[in-house]
């Protein structure tokens, strides 16, 4: 008797690839839901936030429905940065704002006053 070879067809081979893709992308997302752990999420938003600087005047404030609902500040010079929901209150259109980068704080100037608006305190209370 004649010893066959296991061989698969085209098509099989493509459904065995496209189901393995399929395990594969469902891995990395409940990897990053699950597996991510409070201080990794902690971090990289920290990280995100001392990469930002902007400066400028608020010219507008909105919330952007195309971006989950984010609270947006717009600034004169066309740059834009979302911000927590309790600095929300806290700016007014005609602010000038400064944010360095490698801070987590930015300064809100109005009239004579000067406001610090700290993200990373309000970062802490999400590692309670």
């Amino acid at each position: 008797m004649k010893k066959e070879g296991f061989k698969l067809s085209n098509k099989q081979l493509k459904k065995i690839v496209n189901i393995m893709v399929i395990i594969f992308a469902i891995f990395f997302v409940v990897r990053s839901f699950i597996f991510d752990t409070d201080e990794e999420r902690y971090n990289s938003s920290l990280r995100n936030i001392k990469e930002e600087k902007f400066q400028g005047i608020v010219i507008d404030k909105a919330f952007e429905k195309y971006n989950h609902n984010a609270s947006m500040i717009y600034l004169n010079n066309e740059t834009k940065f979302a911000v927590f929901g309790q600095f929300w209150s806290r700016i007014k259109i005609g602010d000038s704002i400064v944010k360095k980068e490698g801070e987590t704080f930015f300064r809100v100037y109005r009239n004579n006053e000067k406001i610090i608006l700290d993200t990373k305190e309000i970062l802490d209370t999400w590692k309670k």
